[in-house]
């Protein structure tokens, strides 16, 4: 990660495995890279990424005492990141990607910028709605199963095969494929 995201609390208050600021810095560590990594594929911009992470880390700090099960953290993150990223993408709906080759030599270090110019699918794929761009993150770039995804959308599974389903159909479409190329 370019930008690194700062998660503090080293357990300075007593006893480190009763203090829920360090339980909490200690679980988020472990789990901010791959957070920032899965927002960067659903906005496609570094800035954004990093802020939404940054978001859902303190709403996560703000809802830890309603997190029953410190193991789950991992999914119970990761649907606080995925909703930060949605809330982001429809505030930003109005926005559009410009084409910058012609405005002169402008090298980027954003390297979710990079990869939609770079990759014709990545491109395609940040073209999608918000509910179609997160399912095809979680499937393909985390490879998360198909239950997994339901699991950390709290949505059906149905719901999950269908915007899956519907997001590849958008994906050939665009792509000009016909098979299951997407």
């Amino acid at each position: 990660m370019e930008g690194h995201l700062l998660v503090t609390g080293e357990g300075t208050l007593g006893n480190p495995a009763a203090d829920p600021v360090a339980e909490y810095a200690r679980a988020a560590r472990s789990k901010v890279d791959d957070a920032y990594r899965l927002a960067g594929y659903i906005l496609g911009d570094a800035a954004e990424a990093q802020d939404a992470v940054q978001d859902a880390l303190v709403k996560a700090w703000r809802n830890w005492s309603s997190l029953r099960e410190p193991d789950n953290f991992g999914p119970w993150f990761d649907r606080i990141v995925v909703n930060t990223c949605r809330d982001r993408l429809r505030r930003h709906r109005t926005l559009r990607m410009v084409d910058l080759d012609h405005a002169g030599e402008v090298e980027s270090r954003d390297a979710f910028a990079s990869m939609l110019a770079d990759d014709e699918v990545a491109a395609a794929v940040s073209r999608l709605g918000p509910e179609h761009r997160i399912v095809i993150a979680l499937r393909y770039w985390r490879d998360m199963t198909l239950g997994e995804i339901a699991e950390t959308l709290d949505v059906p599974l149905g719901t999950v095969k269908s915007r899956l389903h519907n997001a590849l159909r958008a994906l050939r479409a665009e792509l000009g494929g016909s098979g299951n190329e997407a």
